[in-house]
């Protein structure tokens, strides 16, 4: 029943400096006595591209004890307030479309549940705006690109809820200085290349290419795509998804914005191309831009032409563009014997909806709430774990396929593929199947710890013209119904009067 008192985290990064800031926080705030130390290399460079987040990163952020002031200004940041998805339904060719997935659910004013009352109208044909719009104040903040908030609500609250866009790189910079400085998280860099069990099979230590060895009682792999611990060293596998999802690679690009004036988009826009889409999320000085897609359905010097064409940038024009591979899925466990793998060490699902940098925000509360005392305490401990997140993993890669398989495009072999019954996992083709007949509802979603909810479901499903036969509502007179979804529209007209776009609250913050 020996005491856990040592934690090492194997790689630095985002993952690996928010898991030690995260667990180095949680510790000093039950009082536990174990000391965490980061091992990173200083010859491995971090990838850096995450710069969409989740909702979840201001409560991550304020627990960890970083002031959203120094956030902003340190990390590039801009207010985030969901996502728009340009081109996904239709071949653009025959007709353009666009829609919202906001942070904000669905209104109910007085009660009204105007989701219902919205298909209703559709199934009538007597909507004169899409689901976002009919029944999100945020889709008309998104349309101005407004910031969620004003210069004197408190930090990390909120008048519309909202995430970031930021600086990936100056995250990870940000979260180490902070670690170290403020929450005692011991900092060494070594090349580790081996991994010794002992005789149980668990993490005795880590040793570096000179030799030296790290011992510690408990470890976490944020070694990315390699996973040396979990994966090469303790033998878990991978469970591939990539019959669902196909992307995977991406060309990155960073722009300036046009003038130092130009309106910083307060969502990110993801425009579908031939063989995937291109992400476009605007920071304070700069776009981070990139075009994901299939190695099966394109090849690098395509990519960097529709990359090109995206930003109307000449071929001859020396650019920096970067290329990455990736692998869609996850370790069939996360945890195991006295290792947790935390970021593309545990899995990932491609950037769409932005998921990477708020599994890693799971992942290390998820760990820090179940930290187990003694060697004993962690076989129990990480089974409740694995189950959550193998959860976690199979609901993001459904939501993920549903942006793809709802698409009526049959321009490309991609989105033919995509779109093929035979790509979509059975639980999603059971949903689909019982949603057309009557609609999505909470209880198609009873795991409280999936990322996304009711609410995101149905902005995508009706987003993309997918509506159900029948819906099921309370009979309210039409006149108050119609009163509720004008309510929505006054509050948006309201909002452009009273509210600062995005980068003038972001200047009010410097």
């Amino acid at each position: 029943m020996e005491q856990v008192k040592t934690v090492h985290i194997i790689g630095g990064g985002t993952s690996g400096w928010l898991s030690a800031a995260v667990l180095a926080s949680s510790f000093k705030r039950t009082g536990r006595d174990i000391v965490v130390t980061l091992i990173e290399s200083e010859n491995i460079p971090t990838i850096g591209v995450g710069e969409g987040t989740f909702p979840t990163i201001l409560s991550t952020l304020n627990d960890i004890g970083i002031s959203e002031k120094e956030f902003l200004n340190h990390c590039q940041a801009s207010f985030k307030q969901g996502a728009m998805f340009k081109n996904w339904l239709y071949n653009p060719s025959e007709q353009e479309h666009s829609y919202y997935h906001p942070f904000d659910p669905p209104a109910m004013p007085k009660g009204i549940d105007l989701s219902s009352y919205w298909v209703a109208k559709e199934q009538k044909g007597q909507n004169q705006l899409d689901f976002a719009h009919s029944v999100s104040v945020q889709a008309k903040l998104c349309d101005e690109n407004l910031a969620p908030k004003s210069a004197d609500t408190p930090e990390y609250a909120w008048m519309a809820k909202y995430a970031y866009h930021l600086d990936a790189a100056e995250l990870g910079k940000l979260l180490k200085k902070h670690a170290m400085e403020k929450l005692g998280v011991q900092h060494l860099y070594a090349d580790i290349d081996q991994v010794k069990l002992d005789d149980e099979g668990y993490i005795e230590s880590v040793v570096s290419k000179s030799g030296t060895s790290y011992a510690a009682d408990f470890f976490v792999d944020c070694t990315g795509f390699s996973s040396l611990l979990l994966g090469q060293s303790l033998n878990v596998p991978f469970v591939s998804k990539a019959d669902y999802l196909t992307v995977d690679s991406a060309v990155v690009l960073q722009v300036p914005h046009a003038t130092e004036e130009s309106d910083i988009t307060t969502h990110t826009v993801s425009t579908a191309q031939e063989s995937g889409w291109i992400w476009d999320i605007a920071l304070q000085s700069r776009r981070g831009t990139g075009y994901v897609y299939s190695s099966k359905h394109s090849t690098k010097d395509r990519a960097e032409e529709i990359l090109k064409q995206y930003h109307g940038i000449a071929d001859s024009e020396a650019l920096e563009l970067r290329h990455i591979k990736f692998n869609v899925g996850y370790r069939a466990q996360s945890w195991t014997k006295n290792c947790c793998a935390i970021g593309f060490s545990s899995g990932f699902v491609e950037p769409l909806e932005a998921t990477a940098i708020a599994m890693v925000e799971a992942g290390a509360k998820s760990l820090a709430a179940r930290f187990p005392s003694t060697r004993a305490a962690m076989d129990e401990r990480q089974k409740q774990y694995n189950e959550i997140f193998i959860s976690r993993w199979d609901n993001i890669i459904d939501f993920v396929k549903l942006h793809y398989c709802l698409s009526q495009r049959k321009d490309t072999k991609f989105w033919q593929e995509h779109t093929d019954e035979k790509t979509i996992p059975q639980s999603l083709i059971e949903k689909l199947k019982a949603w057309k007949l009557y609609g999505a509802s909470d209880g198609d979603f009873p795991n409280k710890y999936d990322l996304f909810n009711i609410a995101s479901w149905q902005y995508i499903i009706y987003g993309m013209k997918y509506i159900p036969e029948y819906i099921e509502k309370s009979p309210i007179p039409d006149n108050i119904v119609d009163a509720a979804f004008n309510s929505i529209q006054a509050l948006g007209e309201n909002a452009k009067v009273k509210l600062d776009s995005n980068r003038q609250l972001i200047q009010k913050y410097r």
